[in-house]
C-alpha cells in the first residue's frame, strides 16, 4: 500500500493519488495500472477502503458514506425524499430511518420527518444511476432542532473542517456553539454566538487558499470576542 498524496493535499487531473490494490476509487478518481488517479482539481480525501478527490468546484455530488445535512422535501406513503444540496435528490426508506415499528395505515410519518426539517444522514448507497438512498442508523444522525443552517461550497468542507478538526474545533470552542459540518457543504450551527461561528466558517471558506489560516481564523476570533466585550 502506499499513498503518494496524503490527506487534504490538493492534486490536479491525472496526478496519482494511491498506488496498490488494496483501497478502491471512489467519487473524482479512477483506476488504471493499479494506480488511483485523479479526475479533477481537489482534495484528496480517504475513507476506510477507498480514496476519492472533492473537486474544488461545482455542485455536492453524492458518495457512499457521506454524513451530509439534508433537508426533507417530500413525503411519501413508506418514505421521505430529501434536498442534499446536489443536483440529485435522495430517499429514506421506513426501516433505514427508524429503529421502531411503523404502522403505514395508522401512524403519520410527518410524525418522525416533516417537510422542511434539516436532518444530519449518512449516504448509505448510490446507484450507477444516480439514485441515492439515505439513512439514520449511524450514530451521528439526527433531526437537527433549532440552530441555523448556512451553505458553503462542498470543496470547501476539508478545509472549515481542517486537519484532525482543527478548525471547527476552534470555532466551536471559541464561540461556544455547536457546529455540524456536513459533506455537502451544509453547514448547521447554534449557540448565543452563532452569528459569530457562522461568520467564520464564511471567512474560512473565502479564505481556504491561505497557509496557516487556522491560527489566522483563531486570531480574528479574538479580536471579534474582545469587541464584543
Amino acid at each position: 500500500m502506499s499513498r503518494v498524496k496524503e490527506e487534504k493535499d490538493l492534486v490536479t487531473p491525472g496526478e496519482t493519488v494511491f498506488e496498490g490494490d488494496e483501497l478502491y476509487p471512489n467519487s473524482g478518481v479512477y483506476e488504471e495500472n493499479d494506480k488511483i488517479i485523479s479526475k479533477y482539481v481537489g482534495v484528496v480525501e480517504y475513507g476506510r477502503n477507498s480514496v476519492r478527490v472533492v473537486p474544488m468546484s461545482g455542485r455536492y455530488v453524492p458518495s457512499e458514506g457521506d454524513i451530509i445535512i439534508a433537508e426533507i422535501s417530500s413525503v411519501g406513503y413508506s418514505n421521505w425524499r430529501a434536498d442534499l444540496n446536489s443536483a440529485y435528490e435522495g430517499m429514506m426508506k421506513i426501516d433505514t430511518a427508524v429503529d421502531e415499528y411503523i404502522d403505514l395505515e395508522e401512524d403519520d410519518l410527518t410524525d418522525y420527518f416533516d417537510v422542511g426539517d434539516a436532518i444530519v444522514v449518512e449516504v448509505s448507497s448510490v446507484t450507477e444511476g444516480m439514485d441515492v438512498n439515505l439513512s439514520m442508523e449511524d450514530r451521528r444522525c439526527r433531526k437537527l432542532k433549532g440552530g441555523r443552517v448556512i451553505e458553503i461550497s462542498p470543496s470547501k468542507v476539508p478545509r472549515v473542517i481542517g486537519k484532525k478538526g482543527t478548525m471547527v474545533k476552534q470555532i466551536k470552542k471559541k464561540t461556544g456553539s455547536k457546529v455540524i459540518v456536513g459533506q455537502n457543504g451544509r453547514v448547521w450551527i447554534h449557540g448565543d454566538k452563532a452569528n459569530l461561528a457562522a461568520k467564520a466558517v464564511k471567512k474560512v471558506e473565502r479564505e481556504a487558499h491561505v497557509d496557516g489560516l487556522t491560527d489566522k481564523i483563531g486570531e480574528w476570533l479574538d479580536e471579534q470576542l474582545e469587541r464584543s466585550e
